[in-house]
C-alpha cells in the first residue's frame, strides 16, 4: 500500500470521513465521569449531552470494507491518522463493529506519537474501563496531555475529575481552573458550569458580574435552562454592574472572532 491515509481519504468516494482533526473529540461523552461523581456525592453544575460510539454502537453500516482495509494497512505501516481512524472506527463509529480493545491498541499508538484526539479518546477509555482496566490516573495523565494542546473536552474532563477526587486529590480551585480554560475557548457547558461557580463561589472568588457573562455566553452556545438564572442574577445587580457584565461578554466575543479569524 503506498500514499497516506489523508490521499485515501481524498481519493474516496466512501461518505465516511468527518473532519478528524478538528471533530473527533466530539465524539465519547463524559459518561464515566458522571456516573463516579454521582456515586461519589458530587454534583456536575453541567453534563455534556451524550454523543458519539458509546452512545450509539447500532449504527447502521455504512463503512466500505475495502476502505476499512486499506486504511488498517496505512495505520499500521504507521501513518497517524490512519491510527486514530481505526481506533474511532473500533469504538463502534459508522457501523463498524465495536472492540473497545482494538479501540485502545490502535489509540493508544496515535496517542504515543502526540495526537490530542487519540490521547483524549484513550484517557475516555481508562476512564470508562473499556478495553482497559479503569485507571485514573492514566485517564488523568492522557487528559493533561491532550489539554496542553487546547483540546476542549479533555480541558472539560480534567475539570470533571478534579472535582469527583479521580487519579488526584479533589481540588475544587483546580476544577475551575480547567472548566474555565473550556469555556474561555468556547465551550457552552463549561461556561455554564463556571457561571454556576462564579455565583456560588465555587473553586473562585464569588462574583456576580462573572456569573451574568457566563450564563449569558452559554445560553448562546445552546445550554437550556439558562435565562432563568440569567435573569436571576440581573436582578441582583447594579445598572453599572449589568452594564459592565454586557461589556465583558461583548469583549469575550471579540477576542474569540479574532482568535477564530487567526486560527487555520
Amino acid at each position: 500500500m503506498r500514499g497516506t491515509f489523508a490521499g485515501l481519504c481524498a481519493s474516496s468516494s466512501a461518505r465516511v470521513f468527518g473532519d478528524v482533526k478538528t471533530k473527533l473529540w466530539l465524539r465519547i461523552a463524559v459518561l464515566a465521569a458522571i456516573v463516579a461523581a454521582i456515586a461519589s456525592g458530587v454534583a456536575f453544575y453541567a453534563i455534556r449531552p451524550v454523543d458519539g460510539p458509546l452512545a450509539n454502537s447500532t449504527a447502521p453500516v455504512t463503512l466500505d470494507p475495502a476502505l476499512v482495509a486499506q486504511t488498517s494497512v496505512l495505520a499500521s505501516a504507521g501513518d497517524l491518522a490512519a491510527q486514530l481512524q481505526m481506533g474511532v472506527w473500533w469504538l463502534g463509529d459508522q457501523g463498524h463493529p465495536q472492540d473497545y480493545r482494538q479501540a485502545a491498541e490502535w489509540l493508544r499508538q496515535a496517542a504515543e506519537s502526540g495526537n490530542s484526539n487519540a490521547q483524549y479518546h484513550l484517557a475516555t477509555l481508562y476512564q470508562a474501563a473499556r478495553g482497559v482496566e479503569r485507571d485514573f490516573t492514566n485517564a488523568l495523565s492522557w487528559f493533561k496531555k491532550a489539554a496542553a494542546q487546547h483540546h476542549v473536552a479533555a480541558l472539560f474532563n480534567l475539570g470533571s475529575m478534579y472535582e469527583a477526587g479521580q487519579g488526584a486529590a479533589r481540588d475544587t480551585a483546580a476544577a475551575a481552573g480547567y472548566f474555565q480554560q473550556a469555556a474561555e475557548l468556547g465551550d457552552a457547558y463549561a461556561q455554564y458550569n463556571m457561571a454556576r461557580r462564579c455565583e456560588e463561589g465555587h473553586g473562585v472568588a464569588r462574583n456576580l458580574v462573572e456569573a451574568w457573562k457566563w450564563y449569558e455566553l452559554a445560553n448562546a452556545g445552546g445550554v437550556p435552562d439558562t435565562l432563568h438564572a440569567r435573569a436571576a442574577i440581573a436582578s441582583r445587580l447594579s445598572g453599572d454592574q449589568l452594564r459592565e457584565a454586557h461589556r465583558a461578554v461583548e469583549e469575550f466575543r471579540q477576542r474569540s472572532a479574532v482568535s477564530q479569524k487567526g486560527s487555520p
